[in-house]
């Protein structure tokens, strides 16, 4: 008996060292204690949003290399295209471009997208306070003025088609230019020079009037729909009177940045807007509020304000050059 007493004590301690192990096991297993947005992988949660927010800067930095390459090809090509105008006589093209533009919808967007900035401000404020009815109401507005946004660039573009200034779609601009009071002079070498005369501004003024008078009198006898989307076409507006010459392949070459500028940054508004929609959804259910698990908003804030940043500078390049 007293050998199985013996016997029998180890057993039972390798037995309770067993379960004390599979019970601390246990517990690592299914988490640590704290918070319940608490991520197994961060001590705690000063750690994780230091590194989540971490994460977010390193994104946007690529971001900005990503714009600041078009931004880099912009101002190199206005460059090269302004000297090159100057030696014609031409008008500067970036600027021709510029003056295409529809200043009034521009300015409007410019304001719509800066009121979103104040929305989502608000928004990563009230989930801060644990607000979720302003929470849901914030975000609801954020989204509803980036799809007016979205709005007023889509008609500017189904303009932009309509009188032929899409490159590769339909360019085909010279009756609407003529409108305005244009003349595009079609590049002759492979860097788009395009010398009329003996390249004075005397005799480019001359080409340029008496080719916008034969413009007008070819629309004038087609009934006043020369070409697609010339000012036939816009009757409300009346012709102006010869502006300037502008070389074409070079005015081509301004909208094809406009629609890569604008186009990426319509696509970042598109996910925004996608971001949203689902954190509306997570909002109403209270995942932000019920529990101190706002900083998801605040990433997204931060997202939605880089977007709202990079309209501010395309803005004044694209719409202002002309004013």
């Amino acid at each position: 008996m007293s050998n199985i007493a013996v016997s029998s004590a180890p057993h039972e301690a390798v037995a309770h060292a067993h379960d004390h192990a599979a019970h601390e096991h246990g517990g690592h297993g299914h988490g640590h204690h704290g918070p319940a947005n608490l991520l197994h992988h961060f001590t705690d949660l000063a750690q994780q949003r230091e590194s989540n927010a971490l994460g977010m800067w390193v994104f946007l930095v690529t971001e900005v290399m990503t714009f600041g390459a078009l931004f880099f090809i912009y101002t190199l090509y206005r460059h090269l295209s302004d000297s090159a105008a100057f030696q014609a006589g031409y008008k500067a093209p970036f600027a021709v471009g510029s003056a295409l533009m529809n200043f009034e919808l521009g300015f409007i967007n410019t304001l719509v997208l800066l009121c979103s900035s104040l929305t989502v401000a608000t928004a990563v404020y009230v989930a801060g306070v644990r607000n979720k009815k302003w929470l849901v109401g914030m975000l609801a507005l954020t989204a509803f003025l980036g799809v007016v946004f979205l709005g007023i660039k889509a008609v500017e573009w189904k303009h932009d088609y309509d009188v032929g200034l899409v490159p590769g779609l339909n360019w085909n601009p010279e009756s609407y230019l003529a409108g305005k009071g244009y003349v595009l002079a079609q590049p002759t070498g492979v860097n788009g020079q395009a010398y009329i005369g003996d390249g004075r501004p005397e005799t480019v003024k001359e080409y340029g009037a008496r080719r916008l008078e034969e413009i007008r009198a070819n629309e004038a006898a087609h009934g006043g729909h020369g070409g697609h989307g010339g000012h036939g076409a816009h009757s409300d507006e009346k012709p102006k009177p010869f502006q300037a010459v502008v070389n074409g392949m070079q005015l081509q070459m301004f909208f094809v940045i406009y629609f890569c500028m604008t186009g990426l940054h319509a696509i970042h508004m598109i996910i925004g807007l996608g971001l949203i929609s689902v954190f509306i959804w997570h909002a109403k259910n209270g995942i932000f509020t019920d529990i101190q698990n706002d900083q998801p908003i605040e990433i997204f804030g931060l997202y939605w304000h880089f977007v709202d940043i990079v309209w501010i500078f395309l803005y004044p390049l694209l719409y202002l050059i002309a004013h």
